[in-house]
């Protein structure tokens, strides 16, 4: 019943486990809010729990510490950016050219939706921890596969002479990440719709070279 003990099952309509889950989900956004704003070195615990309005006894029951938050955000954002950009793929032509195009726009929509995610994602992130880096590492990685995957699907070779699709994907997906940081913290005077086609010439170059 509404009413009864921190202790008892339920309190005021909610379970211990619901209780604990928005206080954990308001720990999350008040993590995008102050990293994505003053940036995760300015950020100390307290300013997170003032921002959440909740004590750091509640922190510290949801998280292990700061770093730990940065890691739950992090892999928010980059699921949210991969899911998107692999529906986006999955749903374009079988042509490389559209499905690059669909896989770029529906990433850089997803990607800038929110500045402070952005900031997050390509900004924050670096450096922080070994652990944390391994991770930037692995799904810069994991945004060439897809590139890989697709091409592969399509035709694509692997290598022609010294070229490998593998690394040339590599580097398209870091130009398009260095694009995309200038495009937010408004260093890149270009629209989104130009900067998208600028980026789609650079992966037609590959269906040149590597598609049968």
């Amino acid at each position: 019943m509404g009413g009864q003990a921190e202790g008892s099952r339920t309190w005021r309509g909610q379970t211990i486990e619901e209780r604990q889950a928005g206080r954990r989900e308001r720990l999350i956004e008040a993590g995008i809010e102050l990293f994505g704003t003053r940036g995760y070195a300015n950020t100390p615990v307290k300013a997170i729990c003032e921002e959440a309005g909740l004590t750091e006894r509640y922190f510290y029951e949801a998280f292990e510490d700061r770093e730990s938050l940065l890691d739950e955000i992090y892999s928010m954002v980059l699921a949210d950016c991969r899911r998107a950009t692999v529906e986006a793929i999955d749903g374009a032509p079988d042509d490389f050219e559209a499905s690059m195009r669909a896989g770029l726009t529906a990433f850089a929509h997803e990607w800038i939706r929110d500045p402070r995610r952005a900031r997050i994602q390509e900004i924050e992130v670096v450096g922080v921890s070994p652990e944390i880096e391994r991770k930037r590492r692995d799904s810069i990685h994991a945004f060439a596969g897809i590139v890989v995957d697709r091409t592969l699907q399509l035709g694509g070779r692997e290598q022609l002479g010294a070229l490998r699709l593998d690394v040339i994907a590599l580097g398209l997906i870091g130009s398009v990440n260095e694009q995309l940081i200038d495009f937010v913290l408004g260093d890149l005077q270009i629209s989104l719709d130009d900067l998208i086609e600028n980026q789609i010439a650079a992966f037609a170059a590959v269906a040149s070279q590597l598609l049968e």
